[in-house]
């Protein structure tokens, strides 16, 4: 099983100019089986004039789709019935979805996706996918214990946590060095990473990093890809299954989203 974790930068690409065909391009090139995507506007215009841009991912891929509205944007009087939030591609049934807000409300909202799946096996799958707070890592802490409060209900069974978690996991750098070149690649880009206390909390619950072991940048695709903000978390009796984990960064890749796109091999 193909599973693809996404940014798609509220369907523009870096030259402000509409994306949907490039996502599309992308994701049938890597033909994953579930993908979550973040920074989704929905209902957003697609080339065909009577689908939103999601459903015709949906539907020129053969998946089913699903959609978690967080928040509305900061042009809702423009356009009052555009929420921003998560959304779910699956290639196998959607049995039930769930949106669940995260966000202390002193700050912007955010969400989780819940999408329970049945896989060819006729075994249910929980895709959860989520978008964390841009910048303090106090408030990505809470979002994270409100998550983990939702999906404690999928413990010790296959799922899966995916999304752009704003954040970094320390094991990335091996030694103090290679940590302090990266806080000042942060620092002079007005990121103040100086704290990563998520990763480790996801860890501590039972979660595998599926590209530990392989990590790569994921951001920023106009800024020279420096940091790794984009996560696929294994529940852990997936650790064994993990067969591959990688960074999608072809040269269409590079301009479809500030984000780049992941991918882990499971094996089911």
């Amino acid at each position: 099983m193909k599973i693809l974790s996404y940014n798609i930068r509220n369907w523009q690409n870096n030259r402000g100019e509409s994306n949907v065909r490039q996502v599309l391009e992308i994701l049938k090139g890597v033909e994953a089986d579930l993908i979550g995507l973040n920074e989704v506007l929905h209902p957003h215009p697609s080339p065909d004039p009577d689908l939103s841009a999601l459903d015709f991912l949906a539907r020129e891929l053969g998946m089913e789709a699903a959609f978690g509205p967080a928040f509305q944007p900061q042009n809702a009087f423009r356009l009052p019935d555009v929420m921003s939030g998560n959304a779910v591609l699956s290639r196998y049934p959607i049995l039930a979805t769930a949106a669940h807000h995260l966000t202390p409300v002193v700050h912007n909202q955010r969400g989780l996706l819940e999408a329970r799946i049945l896989l060819p096996d006729h075994t249910p799958f929980t895709l959860y996918v989520t978008h964390l707070e841009a910048k303090w890592e106090d408030v990505r802490v809470q979002q994270a214990r409100a998550l983990l409060s939702w999906t404690v209900r999928d413990r010790g069974k296959p799922h899966a946590l995916v999304g752009d978690l704003n954040t970094y996991n320390p094991a990335d750098f091996p030694t103090e060095d290679a940590l302090a070149a990266f806080r000042a690649k942060a620092e002079a880009r007005g990121f103040t990473f100086f704290r990563a206390e998520v990763i480790p909390l996801l860890l501590k619950h039972g979660y595998v990093d599926a590209c530990a072991s392989n990590p790569q940048p994921t951001w920023n695709t106009e800024d020279a890809l420096w940091a790794r903000m984009d996560f696929i978390l294994l529940a852990d009796p997936l650790v064994d299954r993990i067969r591959a984990c990688r960074t999608l960064g072809t040269p269409t890749a590079r301009v479809v989203s500030d984000h780049l796109p992941v991918i882990a091999d499971v094996k089911l």
